[in-house]
């Protein structure tokens, strides 16, 4: 087993009630949390008066990477959720313009980036998650997921090609056809879009490596741009959450299962994910 040493709060036993979370996706994905120690329930974990917030200087040092790398993980994984519970057209990405913003000032390109994502949300009933990141030169861009409301998705006249890092242009209406049967992906531009340089495609083949890919920049992420790791907005969906009795060693016992300690806390977790029916030993029954 993996273990994690890290600060963790502890919970009001009076709100302790079960060892499991179950999360069931639209598709018939479902994903099971379960702790060694009862320690979910349904209006979330309190912390206790107890807590010593106060660990000495080394201590906090060690954990203020680990709390960054697990802020990051549970960032990406709530952004998993949205993904598989909202019906995503395109992965899009969104540069900035230096005439028009300061590339470089996260405020001023939030501000501004606020006020277009609401209106479309409103007017065109955008729904969206977009990853904030930096360029090599400490400018922001931002990639992210899209869903098919009509924000001015236009043909920009390129290709991802799977040999090429950037879009390229066909020389021929022959080489066009030829690109396409190769199974070369359209780009396309949001002419809504006004800050900057724009890009979207259409997401193809397996919708959860594409969300995999989306949550790759979380996961090199340093830092939080404008305070947060991601931005979200519109219609979204969630999983469906069930707060489950179940047997631990049982579930830690299936070779799919990913298990882990965290020492403060004085218990271990597993993580088992699946497809279908849901049997959980220990009392949970079964989900459809």
């Amino acid at each position: 087993m993996m273990s994690c040493n890290n600060s963790f709060p502890h919970f009001a036993e009076s709100d302790i009630k079960c060892h499991g979370k179950l999360k069931l996706y639209p598709n018939g994905d479902w994903g099971l949390l379960a702790c060694s120690r009862p320690i979910f329930s349904a209006g979330g974990w309190e912390l206790s008066d107890k807590w010593d917030s106060k660990p000495s200087p080394r201590k906090k040092t060690e954990a203020s990477a680990e709390d960054l790398d697990r802020a990051r993980r549970r960032a990406a994984a709530k952004i998993k959720d949205i993904a598989r519970c909202t019906p995503f057209r395109w992965f899009v990405t969104l540069t900035i313009d230096a005439k028009q913003i300061d590339r470089y000032d996260s405020s001023a390109i939030l501000k501004r980036m606020r006020v277009w994502l609401d209106n479309r949300v409103r007017r065109n009933g955008l729904a969206y998650v977009l990853v904030p990141e930096y360029h090599k030169d400490g400018a922001i861009h931002f990639h992210g997921f899209f869903n098919d409301a009509d924000i001015g998705i236009v043909e920009s006249g390129t290709f991802r090609l799977m040999d090429s890092k950037k879009p390229r242009r066909p020389r021929s209406e022959a080489e066009r056809a030829a690109w396409i049967a190769a199974g070369a992906q359209a780009v396309y531009n949001i002419s809504d879009w006004g800050f900057g340089f724009s890009t979207a495609i259409a997401i193809y083949g397996d919708y959860n490596a594409a969300i995999g890919y989306c949550c790759k920049y979380v996961a090199k992420a340093q830092q939080k741009i404008g305070g947060r790791w991601y931005y979200s907005g519109g219609n979204l969906g969630a999983p469906v959450v069930d707060y489950i009795d179940c047997d631990f060693r049982s579930i830690a016992a299936d070779p799919r299962s990913y298990q882990f300690t965290v020492d403060a806390a004085g218990a271990a977790f597993v993580l088992l994910r699946g497809r279908g029916s849901v049997d959980i030993a220990g009392g949970g029954g079964a989900a459809e």
